[in-house]
């Protein structure tokens, strides 16, 4: 029996948003009623694992008074003109959703976008996948761009890019990847709307310390989330971020993290993989700091920061890589206890634990300094064999506490 046909044309079309375009289009064998009703579905979501004309052809039969959503991953080489096509065409039908996804294995032919698409007015998320683009146009704007996603993206130059992000006036929200040497060498990214920056640079090769040829130029003062993960770049930050709320940072070994963390003391939530290249420069106080996440490769961060958390109430260690293993724990007892530890300090975690000297030191002073700790939980490594393991609970579990509530747990 049909339930569907008699469904509301609104509701149907709603249901024939969801799979593939192909798939709609496959309901028009079904009966009279739905010849047509996929030309009026709202979104083109299109997979070729070869050149096709498809796209064209639904273009030019479609009906719908927008385009809300083009979704188009070309798996194999695909004329440069006939994409520009597409793109313009999507403009016109005022399409808010755009992604477009290149295969980097069969094309890696620059892509002209029309100058209709930098001036579009109904465009509000962008992405662009393993695409070159090349001639961006001196005027542009995007007034409803909200989205903005660069992965794995080449641009002919800086320039360009800084052309392009400064033309976005109400972006809120920005994602770059890069894990390829293309033309590109510094990305600024100066966008004061911006709340969410996520940078993901998995660029490889080798970079000598101290080349500034390679990197990230950051200045968005309004920003709530930022997310930094690089192999080879520095990033530096040339604003205070006064409404940051959460920072995930993961640095090389070789870049200098106080052009960065220095901007970061407003926020919340911290989580820092990031050895220092100095250790006497002072990095301000983090009055708001609540959450502080360290993988355990710069635990030398555990005694800068401690002393300028006075509101901290969960500190977690965690390795992030598997080299963390070899780099001893750097850790030295301080004459008088940090203010967290005496006021604030509730919940301590330790993941992929290994007893060594200077772990075990540390864990031991927290127990004995923090008069407000709640919780105490010790995960050894997978790997630790029960004999070791008895061992290390031993030891801790004798440990002094500071705290009468504090609750340990081994595991």
């Amino acid at each position: 029996m049909d339930r569907i046909s008699p469904l509301p044309d609104d509701l149907i079309l709603k249901i024939l948003s969801f799979p593939p375009t192909k798939v709609a289009i496959t309901t028009s064998l079904l009966s009279k009623r739905w010849r047509d009703v996929w030309k009026h579905v709202p979104n083109l979501d299109y997979y070729s694992p070869r050149s096709s004309p498809f796209v064209q052809n639904f273009l030019l039969l479609h009906k719908a008074p927008v385009l809300e959503t083009m979704n188009v991953i070309l798996a194999e080489h695909h004329l440069p003109t006939d994409i520009e096509i597409w793109f313009r065409v999507a403009v016109a039908r005022g399409v808010r959703t755009l992604c477009f996804h290149q295969n980097p294995f069969f094309s890696k032919e620059a892509i002209r976008l029309p100058r209709s698409l930098y001036t579009c007015e109904t465009l509000v998320t962008l992405t662009l996948v393993s695409a070159v683009i090349v001639d961006v146009p001196l005027t542009i704007c995007f007034p409803s761009l909200k989205t903005l996603r660069l992965l794995r993206v080449d641009f002919s130059s800086d320039e360009i890019v800084s052309r392009l992000l400064s033309c976005c006036p109400v972006l809120e929200d920005l994602k770059v990847v890069r894990d390829h040497n293309g033309n590109v060498k510094i990305i600024t990214i100066m966008v004061a709307s911006l709340q969410i920056l996520t940078v993901l640079d998995f660029k490889f090769g080798y970079q000598v310390p101290g080349n500034d040829d390679v990197g990230f130029v950051i200045k968005t003062p309004s920003l709530t989330s930022l997310t930094v993960v690089s192999k080879l770049s520095w990033v530096c930050s040339l604003v205070n971020m006064p409404s940051l709320v959460k920072a995930d940072i993961k640095l090389p070994p070789q870049g200098d993290s106080k052009k960065l963390l220095e901007c970061l003391t407003s926020t919340k939530h911290l989580s820092l993989c990031a050895i220092p290249s100095t250790f006497s420069y002072p990095l301000g106080i983090f009055y708001h700091l609540v959450s502080l996440k360290l993988c355990t490769c710069c635990s030398v961060w555990f005694c800068l920061i401690l002393r300028q958390t006075p509101k901290l109430r969960v500190l977690r260690f965690q390795p992030t890589h598997g080299w963390c293993d070899d780099i001893p724990i750097q850790w030295e007892q301080t004459s008088c206890a940090p203010q967290c530890l005496i006021s604030s300090l509730e919940t301590v975690e330790w993941i992929d634990y290994q007893g060594r000297e200077s772990e075990k030191n540390v864990v031991m002073y927290l127990l004995e300094n923090s008069g407000q700790l709640k919780k105490m939980t010790i995960r050894a490594l997978q790997s630790t064999n029960l004999g070791e393991r008895y061992k290390m609970l031993q030891e801790l579990s004798s440990t002094q506490r500071s705290s009468k509530q504090c609750q340990f747990s081994f595991t």
